[in-house]
């Protein structure tokens, strides 16, 4: 009985080692959002930090809540794509088993 915990620890361990190296790999993933017209871009990392907001000059010749709209929508759409890599890569160690916790 003993010897299987130990086995499991052995796992646990593992498994926790090889998400730590995950996580900083999607540090530097970089994935990218933009409103629907592709007026307004903004590029993130799998870890979602914004590193770029690109605005397209036209745009911001625009009344004040399209432009905010298209902000809106392009960090939406980069916080998702960040969100799927992530699990993506997560669940490629953890066979699915943390989908429902939060903050992996």
């Amino acid at each position: 009985m003993f010897g299987n915990m130990k086995e499991m620890m052995k796992q646990a361990q593992g498994m926790k080692s090889e998400m730590t190296k995950i996580k900083k790999e999607l540090e530097k993933v970089e994935v990218k959002g933009s409103s629907s017209n592709g007026s307004c871009v903004v590029t993130m990392t799998a870890d979602m930090k914004t590193t770029k907001v690109t605005i397209d000059e036209t745009l911001l010749s625009s009344d004040a809540y399209i432009i905010e709209n298209a902000i809106k929508v392009a960090v939406n759409k980069a916080l998702e794509e960040a969100k799927d890599t992530s699990a993506k890569r997560l669940k490629s160690v953890t066979g699915g088993l943390m989908d429902n916790l939060p903050g992996f």
